[in-house]
């Protein structure tokens, strides 16, 4: 039998994701945000969940906490090129 890749080990987790951001954020409020925008109503209970079991009952919910990750991420590095562009 041949050995799987280990792509999907490497895949980091939907927890992992939200870990490395740090303590001081609210990814599952700004997710439930996205959800409410795009006319879904989740129990943030129901969030946590889905990050519990990285996405896999509840697509919707997965897709909105990875924006809202992504969109951290990208206002971060905006922040850092804006701080590094005012220094010079």
């Amino acid at each position: 039998m041949e050995n799987m890749p280990n792509s999907f080990s490497e895949t980091p987790t939907l927890q992992g994701l939200i870990r490395s951001l740090g303590n001081k954020t609210d990814i599952v409020g700004k997710a439930q945000q996205i959800l409410v925008d795009q006319g879904h109503t989740f129990a943030r209970s129901t969030i946590y969940s889905t990050i519990q079991r990285n996405g896999a009952n509840n697509a919707v919910i997965e897709a909105a906490l990875l924006d809202a990750v992504a969109a951290e991420k990208k206002q971060r590095a905006d922040l850092d090129a804006r701080r590094q562009a005012l220094s010079e």
